[in-house]
């Protein structure tokens, strides 16, 4: 007896009465009692020592080892002693063991809140199964709904990005705390004016890290002009990484000549620049005519354009798609062909079977869900 009460959610407000054990279905059930004497009026606060009543709560809690935990919870009633409270009757609160109204303990309920902010629902009904808490999706769902939101300080270093709600439809704004590096606040869309707002009603941002979007940056200025703007690493790759690509573009011989020179240094060769062979191949005669094809349609659109033609009508014109006007029109200079990357096939999982899938069919078995039923019993 004396061991199961340093079990109890609590020992200084709470006595054990008798506990009963319930091996087949391995379920424990511990009888409790309040010892407050003294109890507060949740309206007025007034203190109060005459007892009302006596009545029962049913609490859910941590499990002991493979045994389901029940506390049946002995509290009191009180009389609230203040005559002009509208409350008259009151049940005592007990803060460190139970909510009121709630079928939980507090520290069974804040495991199961921590297991469902963790790992979410599908996860932790898994985990709540192997704990034998046994919950629902549902259960940690709705639990994860009812929380409040954490209150949130402003920080000194702000990211904004924008991120899809529907991509192509619909953007927003994240906001990220980039000290703490989680997200404090998602705004509706992303317009300077939104964010231009958010950073009004927050002040004593420091730093603020962005893209290189004008949008943001006239937010920025006028919701937080004391605030230093810079590009966050991310951006700064990924646009060094479009002008690396669009710089080196067309110029895929340049690089394989310096790749096989690096390569012929490192072997100890000689590098010598390769011969130009006066013949030229059928098929390298064929590309050079399908680029001045292409060098010709690219001047025309640009000429075209420039008189004001619309993009379909340029299209129909020199007999080529709307995308490809598009292109021609999105470069400063004539795109140069890039050659496409072969990878190389990966195998699949039925390279196995199939000879045995080329039999039964031979054979005359043409029903896929037999033939697929016999491969899957053979792994």
């Amino acid at each position: 007896m004396e061991f199961f009460q340093y079990l109890l959610p609590s020992q200084s407000i709470l006595t054990l009465q008798r506990w009963t054990v319930d091996s087949v279905n391995q379920q424990m059930m511990f009888t409790v009692s309040s010892t407050q004497q003294v109890a507060h009026c949740p309206l007025c606060q007034c203190p109060s020592q005459r007892i009302h009543s006596r009545y029962e709560r049913t609490l859910k809690d941590l499990p002991l080892v493979q045994f389901s935990l029940t506390i049946l919870l002995e509290a009191c009633k009180f009389f609230c002693q203040n005559e002009s409270c509208v409350r008259r009757i009151f049940t005592e609160r007990l803060p460190a063991v139970v909510a009121p109204w709630a079928r939980r303990t507090i520290r069974y309920h804040d495991h199961l809140k921590a297991m469902g902010l963790t790992l979410g629902g599908s996860a932790a009904t898994r985990l709540s199964h192997q704990l034998n808490y046994g919950h629902s999706r549902n259960k940690f769902l709705n639990l994860l709904s009812s929380l409040s939101l954490p209150v949130i300080s402003t920080p000194k270093v702000l990211g904004v990005d924008d991120f899809a709600l529907r991509k192509g439809h619909h953007y927003g704004t994240i906001l990220v705390d980039r000290d703490q590096h989680c997200p404090i606040a998602l705004l509706p869309d992303r317009s300077a004016e939104t964010l231009e707002t958010w950073l009004k009603e927050h002040p004593g941002i420091e730093i603020l890290s962005r893209d290189r979007a004008k949008t943001y940056k006239r937010g920025m200025s006028n919701g937080a002009p004391n605030a230093i703007q810079v590009a966050d690493r991310f951006h700064l790759l990924q646009n060094l990484e479009e002008a690396l690509e669009k710089d080196f573009k067309g110029k895929s011989h340049i690089l394989k000549s310096v790749e096989r020179a690096y390569l012929k240094a490192i072997s100890g060769e000689p590098a010598h620049p390769p011969e130009v062979k006066e013949a030229q191949h059928p098929r390298r005669l064929q590309r050079m005519q399908k680029r001045a094809e292409r060098l010709k349609n690219y001047e025309q659109t640009h000429t075209l354009r420039n008189q004001g033609y619309r993009v379909k009508d340029i299209a129909h014109h020199l007999g080529i798609g709307e995308r490809t006007v598009y292109t021609y029109l999105s470069h400063p200079t004539f795109p140069e062909w890039q050659p496409t990357v072969h990878r190389r096939r990966r195998g699949s999982q039925l390279d196995t079977y199939k000879p045995y899938l080329n039999q039964q069919w031979e054979q005359g078995r043409h029903s896929s869900k037999t033939l697929f039923e016999d491969i899957q019993q053979q792994g």
